[in-house]
């Protein structure tokens, strides 16, 4: 069994798992993530924040399945509970040295204020388009923005399009691209044309590291809009989780093979002493990993997303 065929059938698994899990939460009040602290619908997302012990939990949406945003231990705030977070630090494998990062999406905040802490000299700017989670994360998950770490109350895209609009333009090192609504990425934050005025805001030597997941036709779509625009794009898969990274650079960025991923990995890790096992970050590169050639590239005209997301992918015979 080749290795797509393995992630399809874990990620079936592991949607299940999730999807009773999600079920017996809103069922029972709060279920394993302890009892709810906030609660609240916003102009953008239906939200809720579970307490239980030193652990907090953010959701958005009400419907099953309900995916949980963030988690943070309170007690330990460089832990990453949740598999995608620690993931994210892929992007350091292609630029190890950022100097300037930009998040779309910030949840509890784990990714921007792990990067502050691990990359104390690089500015970080923060994007969310819901002016509540600011709040949230500062009073629920020890979030705090500074000097170097700024969060801004925008739609992802319209910031993007602002700092288009600047003399110059900054560039950045590393974008994560991370914003998520109840369900999945807004359409907008996908297509083509978004990912253009990307690359526009990226430098040379930067990389694009997108939060997806890989159990749907949707991914390849995504997966085929990355090459489209970048004519590279890597993809790091989780094992414990749907979620994958797929990974794009500038012009002056090469492709990695596994070897190389995990020796980057390995000096990062020499260098920063990282709470995490950043090899095995590393190790989740697929480097065969390649869309479905029948994927068509989402556009700002044509981007069915629900539909792509509604349709699990078929293992191959």
């Amino acid at each position: 069994m080749n290795n797509r065929i393995c992630r399809t059938a874990l990620a079936a698994i592991l949607c299940g798992a999730a999807f009773g899990l999600m079920l017996s939460v809103r069922a029972a009040g709060g279920g394993d993530l302890g009892r709810l602290v906030y609660e609240k619908n916003s102009l953008y997302h239906s939200i809720s924040v579970y307490r239980r012990g030193s652990v907090v939990t953010l959701q958005f949406g009400k419907l099953p399945p309900v995916h949980m945003q963030s988690q943070v231990n309170l007690n330990d705030l460089r832990q990453h509970r949740l598999e995608y977070s620690k993931m994210s630090f892929c992007g350091l494998l292609y630029n190890p040295e950022p100097k300037r990062m930009l998040v779309l999406g910030l949840g509890g905040g784990v990714i921007p204020r792990d990067m502050r802490y691990y990359f104390p000299d690089a500015e970080i700017d923060v994007v969310d388009i819901d002016p509540e989670i600011p709040h949230i994360a500062k009073e629920f998950f020890a979030f705090s923005e500074d000097g170097k770490l700024k969060v801004h109350v925008d739609d992802g895209r319209m910031f993007i399009k602002k700092q288009l609009r600047r003399d110059p333009v900054p560039k950045y090192d590393i974008i994560i691209l991370d914003a998520f609504n109840g369900d999945y990425i807004p359409f907008h934050l996908m297509t083509k044309e978004f990912l253009q005025e990307v690359q526009r805001v990226l430098d040379d030597d930067g990389v694009v590291v997108a939060n997806v997941f890989y159990s749907n036709r949707l991914f390849d779509a995504e997966f085929k809009t990355f090459l489209d625009v970048f004519d590279r794009c890597q993809a790091f898969y989780g094992l414990d989780s749907g979620n994958a990274m797929l990974v794009s650079g500038g012009p002056s960025v090469s492709i990695l093979s596994p070897k190389q991923a995990e020796e980057g990995a390995r000096q990062l890790a020499e260098k920063h002493d990282f709470a995490f096992d950043m090899v095995a970050v590393a190790r989740r590169l697929d480097p065969d990993s390649t869309p479905d050639p029948d994927a068509r590239v989402l556009t700002d005209d044509r981007a069915p997303v629900n539909w792509l997301r509604s349709q699990e992918k078929q293992a191959s015979p």
